[in-house]
C-alpha cells in the first residue's frame, strides 16, 4: 500500500468514532435488532414459478452474513389474480415450506426476516390476464385501463387475504410481516383523496380512507397473535397533486399505531410523481428524513426511512437528529451485501458504494435484478470469484470499466495482472459520464476499482499505449483488449468544420461558445446539453426518433426531463441535419419540410460510439487466450462493461 493510501486508510478509519447510533439495537415489538439497518423489499425478480429459487436463497443468504439487522423481502403476493412467476407468492399454503426454508437460512447467517404483503391495485398492467382494480376508477394516466372499483365486499375479502398471507407467514418462520400501503398500490390507493372517491366506509376523511389499513392490521393481530409484529410502511408524502400530504400522513401513522402497528416505514412517490419511487442520483441523500421526521412526532412506536442513506454516516446523521429510528437500505446492500459489516468494522473503503443509476429498478421487467456496480447481485453463487487452477500471466489493455474488472478479479483468482491505459488516468469513458450535472458520485466506483487493484497487486502503467511490441515484450499468457470506443461521427456535409466538436471533447472542457446544437437526443446529448446549460448558454437538440432519451431507463430519464424543462434547453424529436453550412444548419422534419437555421457558435454531436479495437487481430496468432471485452467488442453501459470483465476474469 502507498504512503498515500495509508494516509487516506488512517483518516477514513479514524471517523468510526462518528457512528453513534447506527449499531446500536432497538425493539420492534416483541423482536430485537442488532442494529439499525434493515434491507427493505427490492424487486429481485428471482422467484422460479412464484417459489423460493436458489437464486432467492443465495441472494438474501449473502446480505444476511453481510450483517443487516433485518430483511424485509420482496413483496409477497397475496391473491392468486396477481400471480407472476419471478414474484413470490404466499396467498397459498403450498409456499410455506420454500419460504420456511428461506427463513431458516437467513436466520443462520445472522438476521431476521419479514416479508411484505401486497395488492398491485391498478398499477398491474405488466402481469399477464391480470384485472387492474382500485377504491376508485381513476386510471394509473390517460392512456391506461381504467380500473375496475373494488365492491365493499371485495374490500372485505381482502382484509381476509391479507390476514391469511400473515398467518402463512408466521407458519414459514418469518419474524414479522409488513403492508405495503406506499407508491401508489392498492393499500396506497385507499390512503390517497386523489386515488380514493368513495362514499362507503372505506373513503371521505383520513379515517375513513385508513379504514382498509387499519381493518388488515387488526386482523392480523387477532389471528396471528398480538405479539406478531406487524410493520406498515406508508407514503410521508405522494407528490402527485391531490395525494397525500405529511399531514395526511400523520393522521394516518396515528390510526396504524393504534391498531397494532409495531413498525411505521415512511417512502414517497407513486408511479408518474416527482421525485420517483426510487430517487436516483441527482436526489439528495436522506431524501425522505424530513417525512420520516414528521411521522416520528405523532408516533411511539419506531419509524423507518427509505431514500439514499446507505452512506453509514448519512444514516447515523439522521438517527441522531432523531428524524427515524431505523435506516432502510436496498440499492446500498445490492451494491454491497456486507455494507453492515464493513461499517462496524470501520473499513469504510472497502465499501463499494452505491452510485443511484437505477439500472436495478429501470432493467428488464421479467429479467432478474442487475446492479452496475455489483455485477454478482442476483447470481451469487454462479458468479463466485475461485482459485485459479494454474496461475498464469494477464495483460490487460485499458483501464475503463471493463478492463479494471477483469484485472480485479483475475487478480483476486490468483494470476499475475498488469494493466496497460493510454491515459494518465483510469476510468476510460465512465470519467466522462461523471461529469454531466448531479453524477460526479459515478466517481466512486473508479475510486472503490482502483483501490481494489492496489490491493490485489495489479501492476499498473498510465499514460502508456500498449501494442504489438507490448504483447512480445510481456509474452503473457492471456491478454484482455478493453481499448473502448471513439465517438460515432455521422457522414452529414460539412461535419468536418471546425465549429463541430463531440460530446467527449465538450465534457472534457473544450470552450464552446453561446448558442450550441446538439445532434442526438440520446442520454449523451441529453447529459451533455444540460452540462451545458449551466453557463446560461442557448442549446438547441435535435434527434431524428420520436422520443428524446430513449436509451434511458424510466427513472433516471423522467428527472433529467423535469430538470431540463427548467434550463434554456429545447428540445426537437423527429428532426435530421442534413447539412452544415458557413450559413447555417439545415434540417429536415420526419413530415419532409427542411429548414435552414441561423449559425451556431458550436455544434456538438452526440451520436453514439464505434468500438475501438486495433490490437487483437493482431497479437491472435501469438496467442492462445485473447479477449476482446467492454465497448471494444460493442459500445454499450457501463453495466454490461463490468459484467464482461467480471466473467473473462472467472474464465481465465
Amino acid at each position: 500500500m502507498s504512503a498515500e493510501a495509508e494516509k487516506a486508510d488512517v483518516e477514513v478509519k479514524s471517523a468510526e468514532k462518528a457512528l453513534q447510533l447506527l449499531f446500536t439495537p432497538i425493539k420492534v415489538g416483541r423482536i430485537e435488532l442488532k442494529n439499525r439497518i434493515i434491507m427493505p423489499p427490492m424487486i429481485d425478480r428471482l422467484a422460479v414459478d412464484g417459489m423460493v429459487s436458489d437464486r432467492v436463497k443465495d441472494f438474501y443468504a449473502a446480505r444476511a452474513r453481510g450483517g443487516v439487522a433485518l430483511i424485509v423481502l420482496t413483496p409477497g403476493i397475496i391473491d392468486i389474480t396477481m400471480a407472476s412467476p419471478i414474484q413470490l407468492g404466499i396467498y397459498e399454503d403450498r409456499f410455506i415450506p420454500p419460504l420456511r426454508d428461506l427463513t431458516n437460512l437467513v436466520h443462520s447467517g445472522g438476521a431476521l426476516i419479514g416479508i411484505q404483503l401486497m395488492h398491485l391495485g391498478r398499477q398491474g398492467g405488466e402481469i399477464k390476464g391480470y384485472e387492474p382494480v382500485a377504491p376508485s376508477p381513476v386510471p394509473l394516466s390517460p392512456n391506461d385501463e381504467v380500473p375496475r372499483e373494488l365492491t365493499t365486499g371485495e374490500v372485505e375479502g381482502l382484509v381476509e387475504r391479507f390476514a391469511e398471507a400473515a398467518r402463512r407467514a408466521r407458519d414459514a418462520g418469518f419474524d414479522m410481516v409488513e403492508l405495503h400501503a406506499c407508491h401508489g398500490y392498492l393499500l396506497s390507493g385507499f390512503l390517497s383523496p386523489h386515488t380514493n372517491r368513495r362514499s362507503d366506509r372505506y373513503g371521505g376523511s383520513v379515517e375513513r380512507r385508513a379504514r382498509f389499513v387499519v381493518d388488515i392490521v387488526r386482523l392480523i393481530k387477532e389471528r396471528v397473535g398480538r405479539d406478531f409484529p406487524v410493520s406498515c410502511r406508508i407514503n410521508g408524502l405522494d407528490y402527485i397533486p391531490g395525494g397525500v400530504t405529511l399531514d395526511m400522513a400523520q393522521q394516518t401513522a396515528r390510526l396504524l399505531e393504534a391498531a397494532g402497528a409495531d413498525l411505521i416505514g415512511v417512502s414517497g412517490g407513486a408511479y408518474g410523481s416527482y421525485p420517483v419511487i426510487v430517487p436516483p442520483y441527482d436526489q439528495p441523500h436522506g431524501c425522505n428524513a424530513h417525512l420520516a421526521e414528521g411521522v416520528k412526532e405523532v408516533v411511539r412506536v419506531p419509524v423507518a426511512v427509505a431514500g439514499r442513506l446507505d452512506d453509514p454516516f448519512a444514516a447515523d446523521e439522521v438517527l441522531l437528529l432523531g428524524k427515524a429510528d431505523l435506516i432502510a437500505v436496498a440499492r446500498g446492500l445490492l451494491a454491497d451485501p456486507d455494507l453492515p459489516n464493513k461499517a462496524f468494522k470501520g473499513d469504510f473503503r472497502e465499501i463499494r458504494k452505491c452510485i443511484a443509476c437505477n439500472v436495478c429498478i429501470d432493467g428488464n421487467p421479467t429479467e432478474p435484478i442487475t446492479c452496475t456496480v455489483n455485477p454478482q447481485a442476483g447470481r451469487e453463487e454462479e458468479m463466485k470469484i475461485l482459485s485459479a487452477p494454474q496461475p498464469k500471466r494477464v495483460l490487460v489493455i485499458g483501464g475503463g470499466l471493463a478492463g479494471l474488472e477483469a484485472a480485479r478479479v483475475a487478480a483476486l483468482r490468483g494470476h499475475r495482472v498488469s494493466l496497460y491505459e493510454e491515459e494518465v488516468e483510469i476510468g476510460g469513458q465512465w470519467v466522462l459520464a461523471a461529469k454531466p450535472p448531479h453524477k460526479q458520485e459515478h466517481m466512486m466506483l473508479l475510486d472503490h476499482l482502483s483501490w481494489q487493484l492496489e490491493k490485489v497487486g495489479v501492476e499498473r502503467s498510465l499514460g502508456q499505449r500498449a501494442g504489438v511490441n507490448t504483447v512480445e515484450e510481456l509474452d503473457p499468457d492471456v491478454v484482455i483488449v478493453a481499448t473502448g470506443a471513439t465517438p460515432l461521427v455521422p457522414a452529414i456535409a460539412g461535419i468536418d468544420c471546425p465549429e463541430v466538436a463531440t460530446a467527449w471533447d465538450i465534457l472534457r472542457g473544450r470552450v464552446v461558445g453561446q448558442r450550441i446544437l446538439v445532434i442526438g437526443g440520446g442520454m449523451t446529448g441529453l447529459e451533455t446539453a444540460e452540462f451545458l446549460a449551466q453557463g446560461g448558454r442557448e442549446v438547441v437538440v435535435v434527434e431524428q426518433l420520436k422520443r428524446a432519451g430513449a436509451d434511458m431507463g424510466a427513472t433516471v430519464r423522467w428527472h433529467l426531463m423535469n430538470r431540463v424543462r427548467k434550463q434554456s434547453i429545447k428540445i426537437l424529436t423527429s428532426t435530421q441535419v442534413t447539412e452544415i453550412r458557413p450559413g447555417g444548419v439545415v434540417v429536415v422534419s420526419s413530415n419532409g419540410i427542411e429548414q435552414t437555421w441561423s449559425p451556431f457558435d458550436t455544434i456538438v454531436v452526440a451520436c453514439g460510439a464505434r468500438p475501438r479495437d486495433e490490437l487483437s487481430a493482431n497479437i491472435r496468432n501469438r496467442l492462445v487466450e485473447v479477449y476482446v471485452i467492454g465497448d471494444a467488442a460493442k459500445p454499450r453501459r457501463g453495466l454490461e462493461a463490468i459484467r464482461e470483465g467480471n466473467e473473462v476474469g472467472r474464465k481465465i
